[in-house]
């Protein structure tokens, strides 16, 4: 069941092999950030008309990044709905030019059919979403294309599979990681202002979000450096 963690933004932890999941009420935009692998779509539905929506409703579609069990979801949400799909141009541009290697389809035994990604972010960009708007940082590592998106006046940070709770963090033994790349991006959302920090992966971080961020940099720091 989605938790309220504030205003218009909830949180969906993860199940199996789920990527945990955001929706936000944004009006006449409703939002998901990240999807799921789409094996228990049936029962995110569910839990979105709990909160007065459904998937045939959702407008956006927000992935920060393009591994199976954040991409994957899309799928049966298309079936009733079209979704503007947002990603960073980095995996975005592969995917839209039929590469799905990204999507680490082969190494869970799934096939997708193309995807096609609307909207190819850039650092910096902002989405607004009625009452929230997110700034994409660019945090390469866990993937090459993988973002936070981080609401400073909410002191809200979306960060994918960056940073995990407990000083943890994304692996970076897939395509296109780099362990050396990860420890940058952890040292700049590191520097951030934020309270809260919804992970793709484990619980939200409901307070000192910051402080987890520096642990997760520190302890990658002493793994991935010398």
């Amino acid at each position: 069941m989605f938790e309220r963690i504030l205003g218009p933004v909830h949180f969906l932890e993860s199940r199996s092999f789920d990527s945990n999941i955001i929706y936000i009420d944004g009006g006449d935009l409703q939002v998901l950030v990240d999807t799921g692998t789409g094996l228990n779509a049936a029962e995110l539905d569910k839990n979105l008309r709990r909160l007065g929506t459904s998937a045939e409703k959702i407008t956006d579609i927000v992935l920060t990044h393009s591994h199976i069990d954040h991409i994957g979801g899309v799928i049966p949400i298309l079936e009733s709905a079209s979704p503007r799909i947002h990603l960073h141009k980095e995996e975005a541009e592969r995917i839209n030019s039929g590469d799905m290697e990204l999507t680490l389809a082969n190494t869970f035994g799934a096939e997708l059919p193309l995807i096609r990604i609307d909207n190819a972010l850039d650092e910096g960009q902002v989405l607004s979403f009625g009452d929230v708007n997110l700034e994409v940082y660019h945090t390469p590592g866990h993937s090459i294309g993988s973002i936070c998106l981080y609401a400073e006046d909410l002191k809200l940070m979306l960060t994918g599979d960056t940073m995990f709770p407990e000083g943890s963090f994304g692996r970076v033994d897939f395509p296109t990681g780099d362990s050396s790349k990860l420890v940058e991006s952890l040292r700049r959302i590191s520097q951030l202002d934020f309270d809260i920090a919804l992970p793709g992966h484990m619980w939200a971080i409901k307070q000192d979000g910051n402080k987890s961020a520096r642990m997760s940099y520190e302890m990658a720091r002493s793994w991935f450096t010398s």
